[in-house]
């Protein structure tokens, strides 16, 4: 069972707009959105009291991301902006490659040196546990966009990633009917498989697209973040399936590299496509009509209510174990006002 409970959140630039046309979009940016919570509660961390790492009144937290994608400079202007309302620091860490050493350095750097609190978005959370759990028993330990449930982290904020994949299941059934397609082959595309929001992904597809009549999904295509083998994905999956209808991309770079593997293919009949998230080449695909959808998500919000989170366990509070950030389907009919909100995000 799910509570939902406002969460504090900073205020976003917004257009001047005719609120009833907008209001779709720009609930993804309000401040006062209300954010899902689970009804178990997360009572504070150890170490949640005390002088913070960096002196009398901050903190010092690390936000650590899975890979070094564009998406996660959205969630950098949610860390900053967090950083001026809370009065705390935050240092960023990317590992290059999306590999789980990467994290597990970072991890071993960051509980020797002065930081207070970390929130991370597991590569692998099973091969993470104990690390986490280490962690977990030094100060509060927050994951963000993908979750690492079985291990002693405090809370989980971002995405509800099975409901973000029946989203996308849905939308993929649209955009089949309105191409009159009617059987064929689903290829899907993403980096890892094994991490906790790839798994819950699928599932969520599976669970929209994989009883759906003449339909067959294929073996999930893996490209370890690497966008040229991403593209390459795309490419042997249009040569090896003439029957291929449907490319879905899980992850956020996943969209470029199929819109631009599409757009070189000599193929007469082409595949319908959904993406996820908002890469610049993404939300220009569906403006010109070559993806259908992509289901977009609030990295802005990952970094913002992870350093929340942070500093109220610090503070001795207690907070909700989960916080859902939520989702949103961007069309060709809604892609120029949430593009728009998007770059006003930005600056």
């Amino acid at each position: 069972m799910r509570l939902s409970i406002p969460a504090t959140s900073p205020q976003v630039p917004r257009l001047n707009r005719q609120p009833q046309k907008r209001v779709a979009i720009s609930a993804l940016f309000l401040v006062f959105a209300a954010l899902g919570a689970c009804t178990k509660k997360t009572e504070p961390a150890p170490n949640a009291t005390g002088a913070p790492g960096t002196g009398a009144g901050t903190y010092r937290f690390a936000f650590v991301t899975n890979n070094s994608s564009d998406f996660w400079n959205i969630a950098e202007k949610g860390l900053r902006k967090a950083e001026k309302d809370f009065a705390v620091k935050v240092d960023m860490f990317r590992p290059l490659k999306g590999e789980i050493a990467d994290q597990q350095r970072f991890l071993e750097d960051i509980m020797v040196q002065s930081f207070d609190g970390v929130a991370i978005s597991p590569i692998n959370p099973d091969a993470m546990t104990g690390t986490f759990d280490k962690v977990a028993a030094k100060m509060p330990l927050v994951c963000h966009d993908s979750d690492a449930p079985k291990s002693k982290r405090n809370v989980y904020v971002g995405t509800n990633n099975v409901q973000a994949g029946r989203a996308a299941g849905a939308a993929a059934i649209e955009a089949l009917k309105a191409a009159k397609i009617t059987k064929g082959k689903i290829a899907i595309f993403v980096g890892r498989i094994d991490m906790q929001n790839a798994i819950e992904r699928k599932q969520g597809v599976d669970e929209t697209l994989g009883k759906l009549p003449g339909f067959e999904i294929l073996p999930v295509y893996l490209d370890k973040t690497d966008r040229a083998l991403a593209k390459k994905n795309v490419e042997d999956a249009l040569a090896r399936y003439p029957d291929l209808a449907l490319l879905m991309g899980l992850w956020s770079y996943n969209g470029p590299c199929m819109a631009g593997a599409v757009r070189s293919s000599s193929r007469t009949e082409k595949p319908v496509m959904i993406a996820f998230d908002e890469e610049e080449e993404t939300l220009k695909a569906v403006q010109d009509s070559a993806i259908f959808a992509t289901i977009v998500q609030r990295p802005f919000q990952f970094g913002y209510q992870s350093i929340k989170a942070l500093k109220d366990l610090k503070d001795g509070k207690t907070v909700p174990a989960v916080v859902d950030t939520g989702i949103l389907t961007v069309k060709k009919e809604n892609v120029a006002q949430f593009w728009s909100e998007l770059r006003e995000l930005k600056k």
